[in-house]
């Protein structure tokens, strides 16, 4: 994970979320993660398939009429449009219970309190384990969707919860005891905010905030891919183009044109 240079002064506090209890959730939450699928993806899949609900609808209520039931609901199903929209809805309600029970029953967080310096691995609905302040050894995790955050502990508390010299470099400590694994640490801000607070609660270096992390890692990944095309026309690359995507632009461009025979020649392009 790339780091800025930035001034922890001038990040903002971290705005994790927490429990009724007032515990530090570090980690997506259910609701957090089923919402946008819930409110966005899920209506979409179900207006697509809702021609086949309205079917089935249609033949329950053929039915319904054949044992003599015409109640308000069949007489309400009498009209197509009326089909599709409880169709939509039924679809929407199963799907978005098919989505809830997963999450729930595979999420993994970790709640941190503060006041006491306790650290729980929840596991879907049970807890997994238990940890103290004082058995942190490092805590890290990618700023963007997909990745992980990981926490290790010690086997005994040190004394103090925070490190001192080499034990600062998880690459330099001992191998921890355990090691929590945190999915999707950079869902969003606040996810990542909770492995923030741990961070600086256990003497830790606190990452900067997720978005400049975010926008570091697009920076990077669009400078490998101009490096990359810059080497495929011969171009010289400078080290204002890392910085300064329409000054790249712009000599990408003209030395295309040169290639092309299309502009003047000067000292340093490569030949056509």
């Amino acid at each position: 994970m790339t780091v800025p240079p930035a001034s922890e002064s001038d990040a903002p506090a971290p705005a994790p979320r927490r429990t009724r209890a007032g515990a530090v959730i570090i980690g997506p939450t259910v609701r957090s993660r089923y919402l946008p699928g819930a409110l966005i993806g899920l209506p979409l899949v179900s207006l697509l398939l809702s021609p086949f609900a309205a079917a089935a609808l249609q033949q329950w209520r053929h039915s319904r009429l054949r044992e003599g039931h015409e109640g308000m609901l069949e007489q309400l199903l009498a009209l197509a449009a009326m089909q599709l929209l409880f169709g939509v809805l039924a679809l929407w309600a199963l799907f978005c219970l098919w989505a809830l029970v997963p999450l729930v029953l595979t999420r993994r967080v970790v709640l941190f309190d503060e006041r006491s310096g306790s650290l729980v691995l929840r596991r879907g609905l049970r807890i997994a384990d238990r940890a103290t302040l004082a058995q942190v050894r490092y805590a890290t995790g990618d700023a963007e969707r997909g990745g992980m955050g990981l926490i290790g502990l010690s086997g005994q508390p040190r004394p103090g919860g925070a490190p001192d010299g080499d034990m600062a470099d998880p690459a330099r400590a001992e191998a921890p005891e355990r090691r929590w694994v945190v999915p999707e640490s950079g869902w969003d801000d606040a996810a990542f905010d909770g492995l923030r607070v741990l961070q600086a609660a256990a003497g830790l270096r606190p990452a900067p905030p997720r978005r400049q992390l975010v926008q570091e890692n697009r920076r990077a990944r669009r400078e490998q891919n101009h490096r990359a095309l810059a080497r495929r026309l011969g171009m010289p690359w400078r080290e204002e183009y890392a910085h300064d995507e329409a000054a790249f632009q712009a000599e990408f461009d003209r030395v295309r044109r040169v290639l092309g025979g299309r502009a003047p020649r000067r000292d340093g392009d490569p030949r056509p």
